[in-house]
């Protein structure tokens, strides 16, 4: 991707001869809908991973559990001629024409007979799903009916995990740098490929780079400048240390983790018991806040919200993570498969996982075994003794499941009946005294959450563990996972960089799970400073790494950046104290945090939404926040100043943080030069066409 500023503001200032501030939604519409007919995907492309999600948590096993006992092929009889097992099915339909109209549910046969319309259709005939369950339908349906295709899943075709085909002994020795291990297996696929990768990206554009990767905000001026003059050859490194250990990581990175645990919506819904029962207890994003500050190890965090024990000061609040879910343990289950280990196991819900041969539904319902007995009893959670799972695969008779973690074997635990009529209303009068009480129950003697983190950390099996965050963390910095998608990190699912995922695999495992130390070593390699521009030819795979992958900045980062951008510079200059710095930093991020709610977090189809250019057209917001010429603003500055240059220099190093190009400071000059009449209008007109940039909305 290019990036060329001075055309992008030449444009703009061309069509403002005839417009005025109140006619940008026209032009910023427009924009949008180009934006929306370049790059929406194909009829035949593959739907968003989140898409293709919603419909295995919410969508395929409501069908298995209610529909396919009638219209799959396990049926007798396919009832109506309709089959339910294939996105194309669905469409064909049956005796009575169509299931389903893509994105036009209040036509779709599927969501009338569902919503028992007529006595006669009505599905499933001897009870309604819930509301919640008929609305799920009902926005799949709008989705365009996502329905990933079967794909083969015959043994014979399938060969050893690929893990096992990279040989320990052939890794680089562990002694070598994170960035050092970065480049050699970068450069090396690079050099078997034929492809000389792309320049290393400016000074200005790294600082940009990676401040917004590691605090979340663009740099400011006087950042960047101390950068670009500074002569210490080790000013990259310096640089990097004084980010992650700046109050900005903190803030910037507990955002990340918590998007990334709490199931994509980036907030927990509930609040943790804490020691003292329901009163005052920290929720689950102040405990994400206290492990990053602290660097708490990444083993030791998946310790704390599985085991979910508030009872000390360092887990207190983990247990956010299950009250959140634990009232759907299906989406548990994917939960914690997906986001621990790497693997939606969801796939092996209905059937036999169709790419993994040796992974069963007894796996899927192996793995739901470990949360079987948890349940919620006031303020706290708790775990029974006893319990069991069973479910009814799609040929033979319902079979009785273990605990069972990925690819294993199910788990030897004590056997322990379930309990009779009287000792289940003596146990029920337990759970009610410590409800009043506010109380935790006691510990089982058997956990089986204790359980799952012994087997998912076990040495042989831990590799799931570690190339999942490994793999998290590359993708959040280098704009695309070494595996792809980030959730199908099994065995027949190789890496675009199999010796590199392993070795940074072993790396994090053998320094303590330290993912400060990870972001550290991957912001200095080579690979993650390469230029986002790529001249002169068509741009090779993005698997290869050969060029930056830009990326939209997240609602945290945009909000922020929009703040930092709007500020006069002089807020930063360097006469404040570093405390005073601090505050100022502070009160931005957080002010932009109020303003991250307004943007739609980005998926890898990313394109800009209506709403978001409707906000930038004709939302007082921004005109308010970020336009203001009033002091302490950046067009109150530019219009202190008296010369058309320095005004051009001033809004092109505060918005995009580099110094400004010969080209944009004659164009924009010439622009401001015959809007002498209108000189703030046209001040703020510079400033919106910055901020609303591709190369300001990016980090590329």
């Amino acid at each position: 991707m290019k990036y060329a500023p001075a055309r992008t503001v030449r444009f703009w200032a061309r069509v403002r001869r005839k417009i005025d501030m109140k006619s940008r939604h026209t032009i910023f519409l427009i924009c949008a809908a180009l934006l929306q007919m370049g790059i929406c995907r194909s009829q035949g492309a593959q739907p968003p991973q989140g898409d293709v999600d919603f419909f295995e948590q919410k969508i395929r096993p409501v069908l298995v559990e209610k529909c396919y006992k009638c219209h799959s092929e396990q049926a007798p009889k396919l009832k109506g001629g309709l089959s339910l097992e294939t996105r194309e099915a669905l469409l064909k339909g049956g005796e009575t024409g169509p299931a389903i109209v893509l994105q036009k549910p209040a036509q779709s046969l599927l969501i009338k007979a569902i919503g028992h319309g007529n006595e006669y259709t009505a599905m499933p005939p001897k009870e309604k799903l819930p509301a919640n369950v008929i609305a799920d339908f009902e926005k799949w349906v709008q989705l365009g009916a996502p329905f990933p295709a079967a794909r083969p899943s015959s043994a014979k075709t399938v060969g050893p995990a690929w893990w096992e085909k990279v040989a320990e002994k052939d890794l680089l020795s562990a002694d070598r740098a994170i960035a050092q291990a970065v480049d050699h297996y970068l450069n090396d696929r690079l050099k078997q490929s034929g492809v000389k990768p792309a320049a290393a990206v400016t000074e200005a554009v790294f600082v940009r780079r990676v401040t917004l990767d590691i605090a979340g905000r663009i740099p400011t001026v006087d950042e960047v400048k101390a950068y670009l003059s500074s002569k210490d050859p080790k000013k990259k490194e310096k640089l990097a240390d004084e980010l992650l250990a700046s109050p900005s990581f903190v803030r910037h990175q507990s955002t990340e983790l918590t998007w990334l645990l709490m199931d994509g919506t980036g907030k927990s819904s509930g609040k943790s018991g804490g020691k003292k029962g329901g009163q005052a207890a920290a929720n689950f994003d102040e405990y994400v806040t206290r492990t990053v500050a602290t660097n708490r190890r990444w083993d030791q965090v998946f310790k704390d919200i599985i085991l979910a024990d508030d009872a000390t000061d360092e887990a207190n609040g983990a247990s956010g993570f299950l009250r959140d879910k634990i009232k759907d343990q299906d989406r548990l289950v994917t939960d914690v498969s997906s986001r621990f280990f790497g693997v939606n196991i969801s796939c092996a819900q209905c059937h036999d996982h169709p790419l993994v041969p040796s992974w069963k539904q007894d796996h899927y319902y192996g793995m739901k075994s470990f949360f079987s007995r948890t349940f919620e009893n006031g303020d706290f959670l708790a775990e029974r003794d006893y319990g069991t799972v069973s479910f009814k695969p799609n040929k033979g008779d319902t079979k009785m499941v273990k605990p069972m973690f990925l690819g294993g074997a199910p788990i030897i635990e004590p056997e322990t009946p379930e309990l009779n009529e009287e000792q289940k209303k003596a146990e029920k009068k337990l759970h009610d005294e410590a409800k009043t009480k506010k109380e935790p129950l006691a510990p089982p003697s058997f956990s089986r959450r204790a359980k799952l983190i012994e087997e998912g950390l076990k040495t042989g099996q831990e590799g799931f563990f570690s190339r999942s965050i490994a793999n998290q963390l590359w993708n959040r910095f280098f704009g695309r996972g070494l595996v792809v998608p980030l959730d199908q990190m099994h065995g027949q699912n190789a890496p675009s960089h199999p010796e590199l995922l392993q070795w940074l695999a072993r790396d994090l495992a053998k320094h303590d799970y330290d993912l400060r130390r990870v972001i550290r070593g991957l912001v200095l390699s080579d690979g993650y400073a390469r230029s986002s521009r790529w001249e002169n030819s068509v741009r090779p795979d993005p698997a290869l790494f050969a060029a930056g992958i830009p990326r939209a900045l997240t609602p945290a980062q945009f909000g922020a950046s929009l703040q930092f951008a709007a500020i006069d510079p002089e807020a930063f200059k360097p006469s404040i104290t570093a405390d005073e710095k601090q505050k100022m930093i502070e009160r931005l991020e957080k002010t932009g945090q109020g303003m991250a709610n307004l943007f739609e977090r980005p998926s890898d189809d990313f394109q800009v939404g209506v709403d978001e250019a409707m906000l930038f057209s004709n939302g007082d917001r921004i005109q308010r926040e970020l336009l203001a010429d009033g002091g302490g603003r950046l067009v109150k500055h530019m219009a202190t100043l008296k010369d058309r240059h320095a005004q051009v220099e001033a809004v092109v190093w505060n918005v995009l943080s580099r110094p400004a190009e010969l080209s944009e400071i004659k164009l924009l000059s010439d622009y401001l030069e015959k809007r002498q009449d209108r000189p703030v209008e046209a001040l703020q007109q510079i400033v919106w066409s910055l901020m609303t940039s591709a190369e300001f909305r990016f980090n590329h």
